[in-house]
């Protein structure tokens, strides 16, 4: 989470699953599994000696970095890469460890590790938006015949099917799941451009290099960089601001329906009052709304991050870090909430006797 989310607030509005894919350790993890496939395109390329690559993987490898170094050059050099890179090339050593890094630059090492946490966090909101549909239908299952008065413009209209406004939930979240899988494929891109985007110093050696690195990593050469173009990062921040609205909308009709009565649902637990110890506040319905307005402010600053000016700008770039996993820990956390939340509803609705 962003700084000051420390303590009870990273509690309501993190998710530690995913915060661990965003630490510095994951990231390093990721730049070491660059620098080996990067070394294997070179050698595909002729350009470094097979036997040699193989040492040169090996150790880096075994490379431990020094994080509390690097986290002091970041604020020097305004990105992790130089640092780590140092001190990469002072622990490899041996024919072709020169060619270290060689071709690539620090966004291509960043960008692709964000790329791979993203990756792996898709996988983890899918398993989540899985139980959560599958909560809802089951939901449908038990109450879905109960009979409900539909509230239009904050008013009273006509009765309906508990299933309607359960399907009002569901569906949206149905097609955000399909979407996600298409958004995990699209987004599965490798970032390689070199210090301007056009990977000169590899030559006419560029593609080779590009589609082997590619391969390796388990990502898509798209035949160019994107240093400038942000459309992967700002996709993601779109459809994590529309899941997150899609719960809140749950959160806020629970909580509604909890302030409207019996009629319309009972819940098991609920919130304590430090001063009216009759109320059981409805929480999780709370959390969903403030999860769904926070990630509903922070796409905007994704939208912030997307100007870059000419070939690369580290202001936008630092906003995107700042802002993009606090997202997804936002998402998944909303993901969860919601599932505890369908769970500990009661009764959705009035039985009306006439249920088979």
């Amino acid at each position: 989470m962003a700084a000051g989310a420390q303590g009870w607030m990273e509690e309501l509005f993190g998710d530690r699953e995913i915060a661990d894919l965003f630490t510095a350790s994951a990231l390093f993890a990721s730049f070491a599994r660059f620098e080996q496939a990067l070394i294997k395109g070179l050698a595909q390329a002729k350009l470094v000696e097979a036997t040699d690559a193989v040492r040169l993987i090996d150790q880096i490898a075994a490379f431990n970095p020094d994080p509390a170094a690097i986290a002091d050059a970041t604020l020097r050099d305004g990105v992790p890469a130089p640092d780590y890179l140092r001190q990469l090339r002072a622990s490899v050593v041996g024919p072709g460890s020169e060619l270290i890094h060689h071709g690539a630059t620090s966004q291509d090492l960043v960008d692709t590790a964000m790329i791979e946490a993203l990756g792996k966090a898709g996988l983890i909101l899918s398993k989540r938006l899985d139980d959560l549909i599958a909560r809802l239908a089951a939901l449908a299952a038990r109450d879905g015949g109960n009979r409900l008065q539909a509230v239009t413009r904050m008013q009273e209209a006509l009765p309906f099917a508990a299933s309607d406004r359960i399907a009002a939930w569901q569906t949206p979240l149905e097609e955000l799941r399909a979407r996600l899988t298409r958004l995990k494929e699209q987004t599965r891109i490798l970032q390689f451009g070199g210090p301007v985007g056009d990977l000169r110093a590899l030559g006419d050696q560029a593609a080779l290099v590009a589609e082997t690195l590619a391969r390796d990593l388990d990502l898509r050469w798209p035949g160019h960089s994107w240093h400038a173009a942000r459309g992967p990062m700002i996709a993601w921040a779109g459809f994590l601001s529309e899941l997150t609205g899609a719960l809140g909308k749950i959160g806020q009709d629970l909580g509604l329906m909890a302030l409207r009565g019996e009629q319309d649902i009972a819940f098991s637990g609920g919130g304590a009052s430090s001063a009216m110890p009759h109320k059981q506040n409805p929480v999780a319905a709370e959390r969903l709304v403030a999860l769904a307005r926070l990630n509903a402010t922070l796409v905007s600053g994704m939208h912030q991050a997307q100007i870059h000016e000419m070939e690369r700008s580290g202001a936008a770039w630092m906003l995107e870090w700042a802002t993009l996993p606090q997202m997804c820990e936002a998402t998944s956390a909303a993901l969860s909430t919601a599932a505890g939340l369908v769970g500990s509803i009661d009764r959705i609705g009035q039985f009306t006797g006439d249920q088979q």
